[in-house]
């Protein structure tokens, strides 16, 4: 549980494994360029236990967020890309190309419930969202902000449309960030489940489970690393060197995307508050 730690601090130690000096500086170095989206986004769950929010606020949050996560499709097809240029080559970067599918693809093995019985994440993600605003009306488009529309297009397009050098950093980065984002919504998101509705504790380990299925284990941490060896068989199969500034651009665009939807979010939250609308601090279940 990471409740009072920052999410540069979370992530800082897994960035240490990365082997490549100049990955680990660019990525070192695009936290602490966007720190004020980083920020935002900590302001965002560190208010959320706050008070017990508007049923629309917690639909927002619910259908927003998951635009922000869930990426199997964008990824599924980076991986169709690599394997696709794998069929037109020879040995040893055909090889390098389908270890980098393979390896890009094993991202989402816990994400299609491979070894979990079939449980899926988006499914787990309906339990968390149920259980937050008391239904399934967040599903509704009416409450997925504009903002994180265009986030999930631009990650979907930089896997499926740009260069596969690009589409593999902004899955790495991907990876790497939600290591740290989902190690401080758990604390969070327990503590308002806990304070601001009459669920059990069995049921809100259930409606948990989605984040701590990330947090346990490492497993975003894992993911991030196999990303890294998947860009790495794919610059030696393509003859191409680590392009620092680049990586700098996907990453640093990823947080400044990405930070607009959790701003929004806050403001939402703040509006409530100032209105009396929102209510702090009570033990209340969801409201509407």
């Amino acid at each position: 549980m990471h409740s009072d730690t920052s999410l540069t601090s979370i992530v800082d130690p897994v960035i240490s494994l990365v082997p490549r000096a100049e990955l680990r500086d660019t990525l070192r170095s695009a936290f602490s360029a966007e720190q004020t989206a980083v920020e935002s986004i900590e302001e965002f769950f560190r208010m959320l236990p706050s008070a017990a929010w508007s049923r629309d606020l917690l639909c927002t949050f619910a259908g927003s967020w998951k635009a922000t996560h869930l990426k199997m499709l964008g990824i599924y097809g980076l991986s169709c890309r690599l394997q696709r240029s794998a069929g037109g080559a020879e040995d040893p970067d055909r090889s390098n190309l389908y270890l980098a599918a393979a390896r890009n693809a094993a991202t989402s093995y816990e994400d299609l419930g491979l070894d979990f019985d079939g449980a899926t994440h988006a499914e787990l993600y309906d339990d968390f969202a149920e259980a937050l605003t008391g239904g399934d009306l967040w599903t509704l488009r009416r409450f997925r902000l504009p903002e994180a529309h265009r986030f999930s297009r631009w990650c979907y397009r930089n896997m499926v449309v740009e260069p596969i050098a690009d589409g593999l950093l902004t899955n790495m980065f991907s990876e790497i960030y939600n290591h740290g984002e989902y190690s401080i919504a758990q604390p969070s998101a327990d503590a308002y489940f806990q304070q601001h509705t009459r669920l059990t504790p069995q049921e809100r380990r259930k409606a948990i489970t989605y984040i701590a299925a990330h947090v346990e284990d490492d497993t975003e941490a894992d993911h991030f690393l196999v990303v890294v060896e998947a860009l790495d068989r794919y610059l030696a199969a393509a003859k191409t060197q680590f392009d620092a500034e680049r990586a700098s651009s996907v990453f640093r665009t990823y947080l400044g995307n990405l930070a607009p939807v959790m701003r929004k979010l806050t403001e939402m939250m703040r509006t409530e508050l100032a209105s009396g609308r929102a209510k702090p601090l009570a033990a209340s279940g969801v409201h509407a």
